[in-house]
């Protein structure tokens, strides 16, 4: 926790207040922008990583960017599994109408341009999902799910004897439930 005190003050003393604020104003406006144009939820990490590789932000700035925007009731968070999505409220949609003219265009242009590029990794964060719990009987449970366009097309619940059995089942949902959903197709009808 100090390394981030110590790296808040850096900024801090690099820039007066109302550069700070000019600059986590354009961080989150990214954000909202990202959020509102991917039409659904996005993965912390996917936006930090436009935002990083992009050289808009640094990870603490964009920690503190995250929190000011759920504080605020801008965006939601939720936990999926070891997977964070943040979702556009209504407040933030209306804020972002109301601010979006001061992103610099091309911004826009560039956040556009990284999500034609990135839409399939994102529609499959959302889409593709594998969590799993300890239940009261000492059991783990692992629920896996595909949607598509937000309609579930397969849930799958298995009960697997300890956690390293479920982690290695949620990890490989993601490139075998294609394979697995064919299969059942098959076999079912």
């Amino acid at each position: 926790m100090s390394v981030i005190r110590s790296l808040n003050s850096f900024w801090k003393e690099k820039m007066n207040k109302n550069e700070m604020d000019e600059v986590f104003t354009v961080y989150k406006l990214i954000i909202l922008y990202m959020l509102d144009r991917a039409e659904g939820d996005v993965t912390q990490a996917m936006l930090s990583t436009f935002l990083l590789e992009s050289g808009y932000a640094n990870f603490v700035s964009l920690a503190e960017s995250y929190a000011q925007l759920e504080k605020r009731d801008l965006v939601r968070i939720r936990l999926e599994g070891d997977k964070k999505f943040l979702q556009l409220t209504d407040a933030g949609k209306e804020a972002l109408g109301f601010f979006c003219a001061q992103l610099n265009p091309l911004i826009r242009k560039q956040v556009d341009e990284w999500l034609v590029e990135h839409g399939r990794q994102i529609r499959e964060d959302r889409e593709v999902t594998a969590v799993y719990e300890r239940m009261v009987s000492g059991v783990y449970e692992v629920r896996m799910s595909v949607k598509e366009r937000g309609v579930t097309q397969l849930e799958v619940k298995l009960s697997v004897p300890d956690a390293a059995s479920a982690e290695a089942i949620a990890g490989k949902w993601k490139e075998k439930n294609t394979g697995i959903y064919q299969y059942l197709i098959e076999n079912l009808f």
